[in-house]
């Protein structure tokens, strides 16, 4: 069976996930090179490994480290008895987590993720879900054989880890679902480092490098009821239209036969203009507010016209583009009656809740 076709108990788990992602990332990333001789330079390869002890005892899958016979951390075929502490090493502990809701997103977003099918197929889903920002705090120590070779994995780390890094990690179970999470860490700008001082017949001190890690990352909630195959598509599109008296919004051309009282088979079409309104009852025409410029045609515009309030010295440019159009004035100071002959052009200026009239051409106004 291939290895991505196998379940354990700890897929589940995207707290492990994400330690292992860690742990995988510093043991790519960190190693510092020793001088052997005059002519040879080698690369040491740092193992990091997770303690579940709390303390500098850690745990390993197996416990097998280098040998005599096997270098660069890698066990050999004749391996001896026992558990040997390889120096240079790193180790991780998981010290708190907490939430951070300060990161929290909608929860009715759309995510994709796979899922194995009774055949044995991964295949595609997509669900609503709601990331939960988390932060994992973990203590990294590392412990090595000298001064000289602290210093060296010191600076490793800041030309290497120095400030941020992401990996990304595969997270979920086969038979609910598998998706790819993003974490990132970053160092501190301190680092503790610890030199022996006391020796003793039973126990030998250690160099120690000393530090704090934060990890950002997420833990997805999905709402499998709202589950669908990303193989699910549209063939069709069915509608229906509902004839209604109430308000023709705007932008549309709205046709709307004459009742039975009146002529048979006569359809009125009326064009009205973006952000414009017309009420078939008062047969007003309302011009958005935000227009500056308001162009008027008495083919259209064959009511009273009204001028909605505006903002604190907004100003707006009235013009007939046919005919003569007649003005709603009771929202204007001091006029009775505006109307607008062809090529006519009212400028108007709103303050105090009124519209004021600054200048006219070919325009009446009564006062």
């Amino acid at each position: 069976m291939a290895s991505y076709n196998q379940r354990f108990n700890s897929d589940d788990s995207v707290i492990r996930h994400i330690i292992i992602g860690l742990l995988a990332d510093l043991n790519n990333k960190i190693y510092f090179y020793r001088q052997i001789d005059a002519d040879n330079r080698k690369a040491i390869d740092i193992p990091f490994y997770y303690s579940i002890t709390g303390d500098d005892q850690f745990l390993r899958d197996n416990f097998l480290f280098s040998t005599a016979s096997g270098t660069d951390c890698h066990p050999s075929a004749a391996f001896a008895d026992g558990n040997y502490d390889v120096v240079p090493r790193g180790v991780v502990n998981l010290t708190g987590m907490s939430i951070d809701a300060d990161k929290l997103v909608n929860k009715r977003n759309v995510g994709s993720y796979t899922k194995m099918n009774s055949d044995g197929a991964m295949e595609g889903y997509t669900a609503e879900f709601e990331m939960i920002p988390i932060t994992l705090s973990v203590d990294l120590e590392i412990l090595v054989s000298s001064t000289l070779d602290a210093f060296k994995i010191t600076e490793r780390l800041i030309k290497t880890l120095y400030k941020s890094n992401n990996f990304n990690v595969e997270v979920g179970h086969l038979n609910e679902a598998t998706y790819r999470l993003n974490s990132y860490y970053a160092i501190p700008e301190d680092f503790e480092i610890q030199t022996p001082i006391d020796f003793t017949f039973e126990d030998k001190d250690k160099y120690k490098i000393s530090f704090p890690v934060e990890i950002s990352s997420f833990i997805p909630s999905f709402d499998f009821e709202s589950e669908r195959h990303v193989g699910n598509r549209m063939f069709e599109i069915l509608s229906s239209t509902i004839p209604t008296t109430d308000d023709i919004t705007s932008g549309a051309i709205e046709t709307s036969k004459i009742t039975e009282d009146a002529i048979e088979g006569i359809t009125i079409n009326r064009i009205l203009r973006p952000g414009s309104s017309f009420n078939q009852v008062s047969n007003l025409h309302t011009p958005s507010s935000l227009d500056s410029t308001v162009p008027l045609d008495s083919t259209i515009n064959t009511g009273l016209v009204v001028i909605q309030s505006g903002s604190y010295n907004q100003e707006k440019t009235l013009l007939s583009t046919n005919g003569t159009v007649t003005i709603d004035a009771s929202n204007f100071a001091g006029a009775t009656g505006i109307s607008i002959a062809y090529g006519g052009v009212v400028n108007i200026k709103f303050y105090s809740g009124q519209w004021y009239i600054v200048s006219s051409s070919n325009t009446t106004i009564n006062y």
